[in-house]
């Protein structure tokens, strides 16, 4: 059995994602979302730091539901992605659009030059 990315969210209204958003877990994400994105002109937070595994379907789907909340007028801010979603992001040029920010580094991510 594989793991699928899940939903939740706090008595504040923020949305979490727990789980892997690669290719296999997107497309439940995508219908689990279901207008979650689309329904209001509020900022609304989307906190990654439950998620385990991120590949270029993750940010093609992060990048659908920006889309989304664009058109209603409002903004959906990505906290605590992932390390390998803000490297994706950069490659993509796409960390501007995605109002997007990383969780802090732990010492072992740390490399000097």
């Amino acid at each position: 059995m594989t793991e699928q990315g899940v939903f939740t969210q706090d008595k504040a209204g923020s949305t979490a994602i727990r789980g892997p958003m690669t290719l296999a877990t997107v497309t439940g994400l995508y219908q689990g979302a279901a207008g979650r994105f689309n329904s209001s002109p509020d900022e609304q937070v989307l906190d990654l730091a439950g998620v385990t595994r991120v590949d270029s379907s993750g940010l093609a789907l992060l990048l659908e539901w920006q889309a989304q909340k664009n058109r209603t007028g409002g903004t959906l801010e990505i906290r605590n992605a992932p390390n390998d979603l803000v490297r994706l992001a950069n490659l993509c040029d796409a960390q501007d659009l995605l109002h997007i920010n990383g969780r802090k580094q732990d010492v072992a991510d740390v490399s000097f030059q």
